[in-house]
């Protein structure tokens, strides 16, 4: 048939047809290879953003054993245990020793962040436990009837998260103890969906309930192997499944985290029609040359965000400062994501070595409750021994260095038996070389928390004297640090003005004279000028508040007295 068209009409829609040809072709061939190195690119930065919080995570968990290991230690918890086990088989008797031991679980899970703490014989069988409600802390009742040893743990309806140490006396296990946080799901991946499954069986997830069996068909069939993540189609979406490696759970369970490729892809691939278009009306030539800018515009933001993936990676500490002012808007928003989840980490953190400072200030008020004549010790030599630092002009943070210090000098006699600790009259050498033992045994108990280490020399040193005739290591001088030789000096005071079994307090005029009488040999000079020059103004601050009593004849409490003379 002939053509009616003209001949420059016709090469003008060859050119036409054969370039729109040409970019339909080149555009969806791009497009594919785009979407293939995205998709590779999400995995990687999925990928190593768990590697970090792993190790993050690791940490923690870490942390947490090292806690309730020296919670497990407590004193009181292991004769309410032991008397358990001796006492005859009568129900009074035991319930009353079970109520000591809810009592001792109250007072040692104060300020823990736990919902469910429970005690457990040597044979497994729940002995008491207490549960941590929106009114309260209550004891567990009824308690279950037993507990099998697992990371993953449900008493009364909840599933909780536990861990488990034993409570061992000597060579004898007791029984254990166990901390356990109830199981949140939803919480584990809040920017995908996450499922709990054992033995590829789906126990809980975030996926809506029809979809639970086409789930667990394809993690059957396509991850039940896979170390390192797999990918999945539920409901004809595409999503990555990635193992949280950062719960160990010893092979009884997997938490899988799932992100949606499609989602992402079609966030990153959204506005590149109206581009591609434009180019196509240029010709091949710069559809080609704009295709690649496109395409490093996309990857160059995401190479960037996977190099501070990985810098963060080898630091072991997630940065928050990705680069949140790439061209692309996507990027821009997972980089503001991953800059919010790493201060959410860096939060946690900070809150967690909080946890850990009130807990130990917890444990040396309980170390103090064991005997009536030392109650409240800790915190009276907390407070002299900042008075002295501030006296003495101490920068704030090693101020405040000397004052936890204070609080946990004593915390190595949770390891002395309570038979020496409160003998009613003098110790005999083999008891006075146990005591003696008490600041290495502190240093040993924290030593392995990194952010105890600034309290570790006074805690071991606390007890040497300026002229070397000290203990653990007889230093001279110097060679022992400032602050345990401040706290040396309000140790030694607190000990002589408190009342103990074999002895009452001493009166003011004999403490000044034995404190002066130390000064150069027992305690620095310098130190002591200080404290005593501080004792002076308080005893004074006492008899103008006595004078005005007596005139007024009313009370003045005595915690108006200013801080710097308490």
């Amino acid at each position: 048939m002939k053509s009616h068209l003209s001949l420059p009409t016709r090469i003008f829609l060859f050119a036409f047809v054969s370039v729109c040809l040409v970019t339909g072709a080149g555009f969806g061939t791009l497009n594919e290879a785009i979407k293939g190195k995205i998709k590779d690119r999400l995995k990687e930065s999925f990928q190593a953003s768990e590697q970090v919080l792993d190790y993050t995570a690791t940490r923690y968990r870490n942390r947490s054993t090292q806690l309730l290991v020296v919670l497990s230690e407590n004193a009181g918890l292991k004769a309410a245990m032991g008397l358990l086990s001796e006492i005859p088989a009568h129900p009074r008797a035991a319930a009353q020793v079970r109520k000591t031991i809810e009592a001792n679980l109250f007072e040692i899970g104060r300020g823990l962040d736990y919902q469910l703490m429970l005690v457990t014989d040597s044979s497994g069988k729940p002995l008491a436990g207490t549960v941590n409600l929106a009114w309260g802390t209550t004891p567990l009742d009824p308690l279950p009837s037993s507990v099998e040893p697992s990371p993953l743990i449900e008493v009364q309806g909840i599933l909780y998260e536990a861990t488990t140490v034993p409570i061992n006396l000597g060579t004898e296990n007791l029984g254990s103890l166990t901390l356990a946080r109830e199981f949140d799901i939803a919480s584990w991946s809040p920017s995908g969906h996450t499922a709990l499954i054992s033995e590829g069986t789906v126990l809980r997830t975030t996926f809506p309930e029809p979809l639970r069996d086409e789930l667990e068909s394809q993690l059957q069939s396509k991850c039940l192997h896979a170390e390192e993540g797999c990918e999945i189609r539920v409901e004809g979406e595409t999503f990555l499944a990635l193992p949280l490696h950062r719960v160990d759970w010893e092979g009884h369970y997997q938490l899988l985290s799932f992100q949606s490729l499609d989602a992402a892809l079609e966030e990153f691939t959204q506005g590149f029609v109206g581009l591609f278009l434009w180019i196509g009306a240029l010709g091949t030539m710069g559809a080609m040359l704009l295709a690649l800018v496109g395409a490093r515009t996309i990857s160059q933001p995401i190479t960037d965000l996977i190099h501070c993936l990985k810098e963060s990676q080898e630091s072991g500490r997630l940065r928050t400062d990705f680069p949140a002012d790439s061209a692309v808007e996507e990027v821009n928003l997972l980089a503001a994501a991953l800059n919010q989840a790493a201060q959410a980490v860096q939060d946690s953190q900070e809150r967690l070595e909080q946890a850990s400072l009130e807990f130990l200030e917890t444990m040396a008020r309980a170390l103090d409750a064991r005997d009536p004549y030392t109650a409240g010790h800790s915190d009276r030599v907390s407070a002299n021994a900042t008075a002295i630092a501030e006296a003495m002009g101490l920068p704030p943070d090693q101020i405040e260095i000397i004052r936890i210090g204070a609080k946990m000098h004593d915390i190595g006699k949770i390891g002395i038996p309570d038979a020496v600790l409160q003998k009613p009259g003098p110790l005999t050498e083999e008891e006075f070389d146990l005591i003696k033992l008490h600041p290495q045994m502190g240093k040993r108990i924290l030593e392995k928390v990194g952010q105890f280490q600034d309290y570790l020399p006074i805690i071991e040193l606390h007890h040497e004297d300026w002229d070397g005739r000290g203990y653990p290591y007889g230093l001279v001088g110097e060679e022992a640090p400032l602050g345990a030789r401040i706290v040396h000096v309000a140790d030694v005071h607190d000990a002589i003005t408190s009342n103990r079994a074999y002895r009452s307090a001493m009166p003011p005029e004999q403490v000044m004279e034995i404190m002066q009488r130390g000064s150069g040999t027992q305690f620095e000079p310098g130190v002591t000028e200080v404290f005593l020059s501080l004792l002076r103004q308080r005893h004074l601050l006492e008899e103008i508040l006595n004078e005005v009593n007596s005139a007024s004849d009313s009370k003045l409490c005595y915690d108006e007295i200013p801080s710097q003379f308490s």
